[in-house]
């Protein structure tokens, strides 16, 4: 069952694993990106806390789970287990909740961490804890793991905790934006789902404080009045359950309100599939999985305006964003009129599912992966980039036309590059424009075709940082449904000749 002695390892830590009855959305993202990494030929072990009936050590979809202390000092045994392997360790995703396990302590400098960020805790640790340790929760997510990270690259969920955890925690290393994947166990095909015959809404998540599953539900009588044959249903568990219970009774909602409890995924996307709506009032997410879950089945989100929510939900595209301090019974009432109009309810759940399908665990694993590649060199090498460091970053685009035939451009693992008939478009995160133009010098263009005025040259928005392919920059150049000049789950981010060759096809040659 344990690695053999002579493999290196690649180790995932985070708090706890979906085995725990507290887990959520954390330990997905970590166990789809661990059994990728294991699929990709790394020896991956996933580090996390004991549970009461779940052995020290076991298998599970190609990793090795291996579980030390509890809670809190699952922290300790972390560090000690990673000290003990420190010489077989070959890079750390170190997964940040809350607390980080600040795992650079006890391994040897040249080994390369990436501090996982799902969502900045600051306001949060009051909720949950005594004013004494919320304060020391503060001081450790954000002086003690500056100070222990350093220049050390960080992978944040979403653009809103790229924000927070530069503006709010201060960590100086580079802060590159990795959504997670998406996982439903069926498609959906729009013009066939088989939506339920009157209004109904559906929330989706751990039934916790934060995610304040209660004010749905006291929006709920004034949306019966108004829709009488409206329904709710609720999937989840959590120590909030009594309270959402208490509060259906109290207000006279048995009828139109049920609490289906934690479903298997089958079971929920089943229910997903015949909603109309579903709705997440949480007070912040690092990015909200049963967002793109819920587009994944066709089914639109309202959301307020807050971290997270306004990354995975695009505001009347995919769904709708609203103020804190909104009428949310209004604004679900107009979102259920507009979805009672069949023509614009297709619309919207088309473009839901086809958002949803940006999003894989395979290409949030190979990003991690190649962030891990490009610590490593930084680690051993030890040379200044001749980019400018910035917490800008820019989308470039080249036309078809002005791309020399043979051209294999080479660029930072980090950055990424996407193609289509029409020219390409190139991610570089941690650039400006001056950089920028310096990268494609390097990479092989010519001087004057970097400076010929159709190359384009934007900053990039937060949008950019999720899905280039819908970048402002590929939309004014008729590519908006540009992709990647290799397959998703590919390795390489750099193209290769016969890549470049591929997407230019028999025009490229021509313009040749």
């Amino acid at each position: 069952m344990r690695a053999p002695p002579n493999r290196r390892l690649l180790v995932v830590a985070n708090w706890r694993d979906s085995d725990h009855p507290e887990a959520g959305g954390a330990e997905g993202c970590c166990e789809e990106v661990a059994a990728r990494l294991a699929a990709m030929g790394e020896q991956v072990v996933y580090l996390t806390a004991r549970i009461p009936g779940r052995p020290r050590r076991e298998r599970r979809d190609g990793y090795e789970v291996v579980r030390t202390g509890g809670r809190f000092s699952v922290y300790v045994g972390a560090l000690l287990w990673l000290a003990g392997h420190r010489r077989r360790i070959s890079g750390v995703i170190d997964s940040q909740n809350g607390i980080p396990f600040f795992s650079p302590l006890v391994l040897r400098t040249a080994t390369p961490v990436v501090l996982l960020m799902h969502h900045v805790h600051q306001s949060q640790f009051g909720e949950y804890f005594s004013p004494l340790t919320a304060m020391l929760g503060r001081w450790l997510e954000r002086t003690g793991a500056r100070w222990v990270y350093g220049q050390r690259a960080v992978a944040a969920m979403s653009p809103s905790t790229r924000h927070g955890t530069r503006s709010q925690l201060r960590l100086r290393g580079p802060i590159f934006v990795v959504p997670p994947g998406c996982t439903v166990t069926s498609t959906v095909d729009p013009a066939e789902r088989d939506r339920a015959r009157h209004p109904k809404i559906v929330c989706v998540g751990r039934l916790v404080r934060h995610k304040r599953p209660h004010l749905v539900v006291e929006a709920m009588p004034a949306l019966i009045d108004r829709l009488p044959d409206l329904r709710l249903e609720i999937v989840g568990d959590g120590p909030e359950r009594d309270r959402i219970s208490e509060l259906v009774d109290r207000l006279g909602l048995a009828e139109a309100v049920a609490i289906r409890g934690a479903l298997a995924a089958e079971e929920r996307d089943a229910i997903l599939s015949t909603a109309w709506l579903a709705v997440n009032t949480s007070e912040a997410e690092g990015w909200a999985l049963t967002v793109v879950e819920a587009n994944a089945m066709g089914v639109p989100v309202l959301g307020l305006r807050v971290p997270g929510l306004r990354d995975s939900i695009r505001h009347g595209e995919t769904g709708w964003l609203i103020d804190e301090d909104a009428d949310l019974a209004q604004a679900i009432a107009h979102a259920l009129a507009d979805l009672n109009e069949p023509e614009a309810a297709l619309a919207i759940s088309r473009r839901a599912v086809e958002w949803s399908g940006r999003f894989s665990w395979q290409e949030t694993a190979e990003q991690l992966a190649q962030i891990l590649e490009a610590e490593r060199g930084r680690l051993q090498h030890r040379r200044n980039d001749r980019r400018q460091r910035t917490d800008l970053a820019m989308v470039v685009y080249v036309p078809d036309v002005l791309i020399p035939r043979g051209w294999s451009p080479s660029f930072r693992l980090t950055d990424r590059v996407m193609g289509s008939e029409d020219g390409m478009s190139i991610f570089l995160p941690g650039t400006d424009a001056r950089s920028a133009r310096l990268a494609l010098r390097r990479s092989g263009l010519a001087t004057e075709v970097v400076e010929d005025p159709r190359v384009r040259f934007a900053v990039a928005r937060p949008i950019d940082h999720i899905a280039p392919a819908f970048s402002s920059l590929a939309a004014a150049s008729s590519i908006a449904h540009a992709t990647p000049l290799v397959p998703r789950a590919a390795a390489p981010r750099t193209p290769s000749p016969a890549s470049i060759a591929a997407f230019r096809g028999e025009r490229g040659q021509a313009a040749g």
